[in-house]
């Protein structure tokens, strides 16, 4: 049987890390990674000796590399997604992307019947949460008769916070405001509401990191409302930060700052608010994610809550940070199961549609990502 070909578009801090995990897994020659950026390109063929090219996302040695791929995955920003996913559907090859916006999944699940009848399983929506997070909540939903409340929280941290915000910024400038400032899809008594985000700030502690906050955030639940409507009662996911960051970052946007209309030709409170983060958060204190999710409901005739914990560390030896890995590393591992047939199914879903969670936690646990499942 020859080797499994992946394509791996992007070469930035989640493209690099999808690339070191299949090569830890695979080898050297299972993958190419495209992108445009020269440096980068440079970086990442000097890191870890792979087949990369440079090359513009529109230039047409794309498609001679998508179709001699068995799965595309992108690593790029969210607005590339659907184009590339339409092309590995007309190559015949699987695909995975980090997903991160509801309006573009919605316009690939629409491409539902296209994929089965190429034979192929799109997933958008690998990452972390929208991702990984939401797989656990869906393996956790599974183990029991019936289910009154599955919540998410989940947080990417810096070991060492610095106020006033206590945040370094570690994913895009861009995708955190829009977390903070969009409706939240959630569940309440059953049926699918939009509520306010930065708000039911709630406290809860991790071992070794006491007190933090969580706050309602968009996105993070991906299509769990959906699946689970009429069948939970509640559902919801928040973001975890240090305590008081909500209330700050809350009182930033009331003001405006993040607003959108222009106050000089070209300039909006929200790109002089988006440089200043990137200015002042960028920092490179090693970081941290933690994931929670929690289920309460009956096993049998006993009630019961499980809960699934997750602490994730810089990974010093190999300068990956702690959202690269459980951010990249998930959805490398996703792409593997599809290739290698584990998950069987066809057509564009969403990783909670389908993803194997058992098989997943055992995989994270194998690169020292460690979910932790405990009686409550």
């Amino acid at each position: 049987m020859s080797q499994k070909k992946f394509l791996v578009l992007g070469a930035g801090m989640m493209g690099r890390a999808v690339a070191h995990d299949l090569v830890q897994s695979r080898g050297r020659d299972c993958l190419s990674v495209i992108d445009a950026n020269a440096k980068a390109c440079d970086s990442l063929k000097k890191w870890l000796d792979i087949d990369v090219h440079c090359l513009d996302a529109d230039d047409k040695r794309m498609d001679r590399h998508i179709k001699d791929a068995d799965a595309v995955v992108v690593a790029l920003p969210y607005r590339y997604n659907l184009g590339f996913m339409k092309k590995a559907i007309a190559a015949g090859a699987h695909f995975c992307d980090l997903g991160g916006n509801d309006d573009i999944v919605s316009s690939q699940l629409a491409f539902n019947a296209q994929a089965k009848k190429a034979g192929v399983l799109c997933l958008p929506d690998c990452g972390l949460a929208p991702g990984m997070a939401d797989v656990l909540g869906a393996h956790l939903a599974s183990q029991f008769g019936s289910v009154d409340e599955l919540t998410i929280r989940v947080g990417g941290l810096p070991q060492n916070p610095k106020p006033p915000l206590n945040y370094q910024l570690v994913f895009s400038v861009g995708g955190l405001i829009n977390e903070y400032k969009e409706k939240c899809k959630v569940l309440r008594n059953g049926k699918i509401t939009l509520v306010d985000p930065m708000e039911e700030v709630e406290c809860l502690e991790f071992k070794g990191l006491g007190q933090l906050e969580a706050f309602t955030t968009s996105g993070g639940a991906a299509w769990l409302p959906e699946i689970f409507r009429g069948k939970i009662k509640k559902l919801d996911y928040k973001t975890i930060r240090y305590p008081g960051h909500a209330v700050i970052f809350r009182s930033i946007l009331k003001l405006g700052l993040a607003d959108e209309d222009e106050i000089a030709p070209g300039i909006t409170p929200r790109k002089v608010l988006e440089g200043q983060i990137v200015k002042t958060l960028s920092g490179k204190d090693e970081d941290l994610v933690l994931v929670r999710v929690t289920a309460s409901g009956r096993i049998g005739r006993k009630k019961a809550t499980k809960n699934i914990d997750i602490v994730d560390r810089f990974d010093r030896k190999n300068n990956i940070t702690a959202m690269m890995r459980t951010t990249a590393y998930p959805t490398s591992i996703i792409a593997q199961m599809i290739v290698d047939g584990t998950i069987k199914e066809r057509g564009v879903m969403t990783p909670e549609m389908c993803v194997p969670g058992d098989i997943l936690m055992k995989e994270m646990q194998r690169r020292q990502i460690i979910s932790c499942l405990t009686n409550i």
